[in-house]
C-alpha cells in the first residue's frame, strides 16, 4: 500500500495547489480566507507526507496516520465550501470522496470512519438545508455505500492477489537463490556462494574494516572409502563432514563445499597465531573422529592450508593459490594437520614458479638424465634390479633437486611428458644390460590418471624390444589411492603386458593390505622411515619383519629402502631381509657406470666361488 498512499498524497497535493490559485480568482472576503487557507494546508500536508513521511514509513499505523490526515483535510475543503455556498447538486462531490477513501484506505480503520463521516455529512447537509432527507439525498447515500463497499472489496482482493503473487514469487526466488548458492548434498554454501562471500570479505579488507583467514581443506582417505563402500556411503560421509565443519565454525567462520572432497572456510577477524593454531587443531580433530555411517565405520582426516588476508595486495585467485600451496604442503608433510602459509612458503612458491617456467622453456631431452641405484639380493649376493632416478641439470638453474622439479612437474601437468621422455632414456640403457637384470621406473599419480599417458607408456615398452618382465613400474600409495579404480585399470594394463608392479614408500601412507590384494602387485618397498628407527626402537624391526612375512605369504618380493650402515644391515639380517637398496651398497650411478658395476660384481662372485 505504500506506493498507493504515496501517489495519493502527491496527486492531492498537486491538485490542491491548483485549487489554491483558483480560490484567488473565484472567492473574495471571508470565503477567500477560509477556503484558500484550507487548500494551502491540504497542499502542504499532502506534499510533506509524500516527500518525507510515507517513504520512510516502516509500520502500517504510520500509513494510517498519513491517509487519515489527508482524508480529513480533503473532507474539510468541500464541507467548508458547502457551508459558504451550499449547492444541493454539489453534494455529489462527496460520492467521489467516498470512492477515493475506499480505494486508498490502507485498512478498514481508515476506510470505515472516512466513508462513514462522509455519509453522515451528506445526509446532515441535505437535512439542514432542505428540512428533510430528499429522495436524491437518500439515493446518494445508498449509492455511496454500495460503491464504497464494492470498491473496498475489489481493491483489497486485487491487492491481496498481487501480494500473494509477489510473496510466492519472492519465496520461489528465495528458494531458487538458496538452491543456486547451496551444495545440494551437504547443505553448505557452494563454490559460487563462496566466491561471492570472499569478494565481500576482500572488499572489507580493502576499506580497512576487516581482516580474515582463508582455509582450504582436503579430506585424506575419502576416495578409498568411496571406492570400497560405494557412493551412498561416500555421500553420507560428506554430509557428516559438512555438519562437523558447521559445528566448528559456528558464527565466527563461513564454511563452503568447493566440490568433491574439498572444502573452504573464511575465518573472520584478526586472530592471533595461537588462536589460529587452536582453530585449525579443532578443525582437524573434528574431521579425524570416527564416522559411523549406517553399519560402516570410517576413519579419515583432513589436511588444512591457511593464508591470512590483511591488505589489498592480493587478489582472490592469489589468496587461493597460497592457501592451496599451504594445503599441498600439509598433504605432503603433515597429513591430517593444519599448515599456515608463511614467508618461507612464499619464497618456495617463487622458486616453484621459477622451476615451473624453466621446465616449460627448457630442452628437456638434453637436460634430463637418468641415474641408477642397485637393488641387491643379499642372499645370492647379486644385483637383481636398478631403480631409475630422474636428474635435471638445467642450463638456467643448474642442478635442480628431483623432489623440487618432480613436484613442480606434477602440479603443472608436465610430468606425463617428462615420464615418457625419461622412460625412453631408461629403456635405451636397459637394452645393453644382462637379460637377468631388471629396471624399476617410478610413475606419478597423474600418469595413472591419464589414459593417454598409460597408452604411451605401454607403447614405449613394446617399441623398446625389451622383455616386459624386466620392467618394473613403481607407484606410491598416495598415487594409488588418488583414484583407486583408475589406478587398478592402469596397472592391470601394464601387468597384462608382462610388466611387474611395485608399491613404493610402503609405510609412509595408509599401508593397508586391503588395497594391495586388489592390485596386480609383485613387490613392496618398505620406506626408509622404518630403517631410520631400527637402531633406536625395537618396534621398527618388528614392523619390518611383519611386513616381510606378509609379503612371503602373498608371494611378493619385499625391498627395504634407505639402508646406509652395516649396523642397520645387521639388524635386517636377523629377520632374513633379502632385497636391500641403499648407500650401503651403492649411491645412484651414471648410466655408463652400470655395466662396469655389474662386471665387477660378477668378478667378485666368481672370485668368491673359487675361494670357496
Amino acid at each position: 500500500m505504500k506506493p498507493i498512499i504515496s501517489s495519493y498524497c502527491l496527486i492531492i497535493g498537486c491538485y490542491y495547489a491548483f485549487v489554491t490559485l483558483n480560490r484567488f480568482f473565484s472567492e473574495t472576503g471571508q470565503g477567500l480566507v477560509i477556503l484558500a487557507t484550507l487548500s494551502v494546508l491540504t497542499t502542504g500536508a499532502s506534499l510533506a507526507f509524500y516527500a518525507f513521511y510515507v517513504k520512510r514509513a516502516r509500520h502500517v499505523y504510520q500509513l494510517n496516520i498519513a491517509s487519515l490526515t489527508v482524508n480529513f483535510l480533503l473532507f474539510c475543503n468541500p464541507v467548508a465550501f458547502q457551508a459558504l455556498h451550499f449547492n444541493d447538486n454539489r453534494l455529489v462531490y462527496f460520492i467521489f470522496l467516498s470512492l477515493v477513501y475506499a480505494m486508498t484506505g490502507i485498512s478498514l480503520r481508515v476506510v470505515i470512519p472516512s466513508v462513514g463521516v462522509t455519509l453522515v455529512t451528506v445526509a446532515g447537509m441535505g437535512y439542514i438545508h432542505n428540512g428533510r432527507l430528499s429522495v436524491d439525498n437518500v439515493a446518494m447515500v445508498i449509492l455511496m455505500v454500495a460503491l464504497a463497499t464494492l470498491l473496498t472489496v475489489v481493491v483489497r482482493q486485487t491487492l491481496l492477489r498481487a501480494v500473494q503473487a509477489r510473496v510466492m514469487a519472492e519465496d520461489l526466488h528465495s528458494k531458487a537463490q538458496t538452491m543456486a548458492d547451496s551444495d545440494m548434498l551437504t547443505g553448505l554454501p557452494n563454490r559460487r556462494s563462496f566466491f561471492r562471500v570472499m569478494e565481500a570479505a576482500l572488499a572489507g579488507v580493502n576499506t580497512g574494516r576487516q581482516v580474515f583467514h582463508l582455509a582450504l581443506i582436503d579430506l585424506d582417505g575419502f576416495k578409498p572409502i568411496n571406492d570400497i563402500y560405494g557412493h551412498s556411503v561416500g555421500d553420507t560421509l560428506l554430509i557428516e563432514v559438512g555438519n562437523r565443519l558447521n559445528q566448528v565454525c559456528a558464527d565466527r567462520a563461513f564454511a563452503a563445499r568447493m566440490g568433491g572432497d574439498e572444502f573452504a572456510i573464511i575465518l573472520y577477524g584478526d586472530v592471533s597465531a595461537q588462536l589460529l593454531e587452536d582453530f585449525g587443531a579443532r578443525l582437524c580433530d573434528a574431521l579425524r573422529d570416527t564416522y559411523f555411517l549406517g553399519g560402516v565405520t570410517a576413519n579419515i582426516s583432513g589436511s588444512v592450508g591457511f593464508v591470512k588476508c590483511a591488505s589489498d595486495q592480493l587478489t582472490a585467485s592469489q589468496l587461493l593459490e597460497r592457501a592451496d600451496y599451504a594445503l599441498y604442503f600439509a598433504k605432503q608433510n603433515l597429513r591430517g594437520a593444519p599448515v599456515v602459509f608463511t614467508d618461507k612458503h612464499e619464497a618456495d612458491m617463487r622458486d616453484f614458479s621459477l622451476v615451473d617456467q624453466t621446465l616449460r622453456t627448457s630442452d628437456l631431452d638434453r637436460e634430463l638424465s637418468i641415474m641408477f641405484q642397485p637393488q641387491v639380493d643379499v642372499v645370492d649376493n647379486k644385483t637383481v634390479s636398478f631403480e631409475a632416478l630422474a636428474r635435471w641439470n638445467s642450463a638456467k638453474l643448474g642442478s635442480v633437486r628431483p623432489d623440487i622439479f618432480i613436484k613442480a612437474a606434477e602440479r603443472s601437468g608436465l610430468i606425463t611428458q617428462i615420464t615418457l621422455l625419461l622412460l625412453e632414456k631408461a629403456l635405451a640403457e636397459v637394452r645393453t644390460w644382462p637379460e637377468t637384470t631388471r629396471v624399476s621406473f617410478n610413475l606419478s599419480a597423474r600418469d595413472l590418471r591419464s589414459g593417454i599417458s598409460i597408452v604411451n607408456i605401454c607403447n614405449a615398452v613394446r617399441n623398446s624390444g625389451i622383455d616386459p618382465h624386466r620392467i618394473e613400474f613403481e607407484i606410491t600409495e598416495t598415487a594409488m589411492l588418488t583414484d583407486f579404480e583408475q589406478a587398478c585399470e592402469a596397472l592391470t594394463k601394464m601387468k597384462s603386458m608382462g610388466c611387474r608392479i611395485a608399491i613404493d614408500d610402503f609405510g609412509s601412507g595408509y599401508s593397508s593390505f586391503s588395497y594391495i590384494h586388489r592390485l596386480p602387485v609383485d613387490k613392496i618397498k618398505i620406506d626408509r622411515s622404518f630403517v631410520v628407527q631400527l637402531l633406536q626402537h625395537g618396534s621398527a624391526l618388528k614392523i619390518i619383519k611383519t611386513i616381510i612375512d606378509l609379503c612371503r605369504n602373498l608371494n611378493l618380493d619385499c625391498v627395504i629402502e634407505g639402508v646406509e650402515t652395516q649396523a642397520e644391515m645387521n639388524k635386517l639380517a636377523q629377520i632374513r631381509a633379502r632385497y636391500i637398496q641403499g648407500y650401503l651398497f651403492s649411491k645412484p650411478m651414471l648410466a655408463e657406470q652400470v655395466l662396469p658395476y655389474l662386471e665387477n660384481e660378477t668378478s667378485r662372485m666368481h672370485a668368491a666361488l673359487e675361494a670357496g
